[in-house]
């Protein structure tokens, strides 16, 4: 089903998929997707929708989110689409297109088929080979469900909630749920390794991220006056974009 033909229920929840454009990747770096998950969370915010699962893989996004409105699925990706190829283009100097024009949306009817594509979705980086655990992949809500790491992307739909009446107890119900689901052992419901990013604020602790924000605060200031040509020149010739971003994640380390 795609998005254009997805009935607008309030409260219904939907599985979304969507690929990077012509098979490219999404992601390059750590940078892009603490990035990617800022855009998301406030495009969420923005559309009134609930974010209950997702994880960011290098060439695709899926997603389990819940309409608190009649805002379209569609314009949620949009949003999203939008704020992360508006900084993408920026950082690496180029023009085109993040995703396809269509996002793969299916809706989900019941608890029991909701909390399976919990699983599903949390299960994709170890059956994609990227982590032999999934508590091993960073970019994915499956710590928060399963470790009780805090989550600012995720609000808790009432299927999960329902668990247990317990933090620990939902973690443990879920752990056990996931193993059985995805035949993948889950972790042991504690908290991961210390050291965890819980993803708040990505853009602020993001070198490339922090100049995409001096640019839109820049350009607020003067009302874009600069022709585009007159602009790009004043930022000078990109460098091979393989270099920026190396130079980039150096000055992280930096830090």
């Amino acid at each position: 089903m795609s998005e254009r033909d997805l009935p607008t229920v309030a409260g219904m929840a939907c599985h979304v998929v969507h690929h990077g454009n012509d098979g490219s990747p999404c992601f390059l770096g750590d940078e892009d997707y603490l990035v990617y998950l800022d855009c998301l969370k406030g495009a969420a915010e923005q559309h009134g929708c609930a974010i209950h699962a997702y994880v960011l893989m290098p060439d695709h996004v899926q997603l389990l989110v819940s309409l608190d409105s009649e805002t379209r699925v569609a314009q949620l990706m949009r949003c999203v689409g939008d704020r992360y190829l508006e900084y993408v283009n920026y950082t690496c100097q180029r023009n085109g297109a993040f995703r396809e024009h269509e996002s793969r949306v299916t809706s989900v009817d019941n608890d029991r088929e909701l909390l399976a594509r919990y699983c599903a979705i949390e299960a994709e980086p170890v059956r994609a080979c990227l982590v032999a655990a999934p508590t091993d992949y960073r970019w994915s809500s499956h710590r928060h469900h399963a470790c009780g790491s805090e989550d600012a992307v995720i609000q808790d739909h009432a299927s999960y909630l329902a668990l247990g009446t317990t933090q620990l107890a939902r973690q443990l119900a879920y752990n056990e749920l996931f193993r059985a689901a995805a035949g993948i052992k889950a972790s042991t419901g504690l908290d991961p390794a210390p050291g965890v990013d819980l993803r708040e604020d990505g853009i602020k602790r993001s070198v490339r991220g922090l100049a995409w924000q001096a640019m839109r605060l820049r350009e607020r200031r003067i009302g874009r006056s600069q022709p585009p040509e007159e602009e790009a020149h004043a930022r000078g010739t990109a460098p091979d974009m393989a270099q920026a971003r190396s130079g980039a994640l150096r000055q992280l380390a930096n830090k």
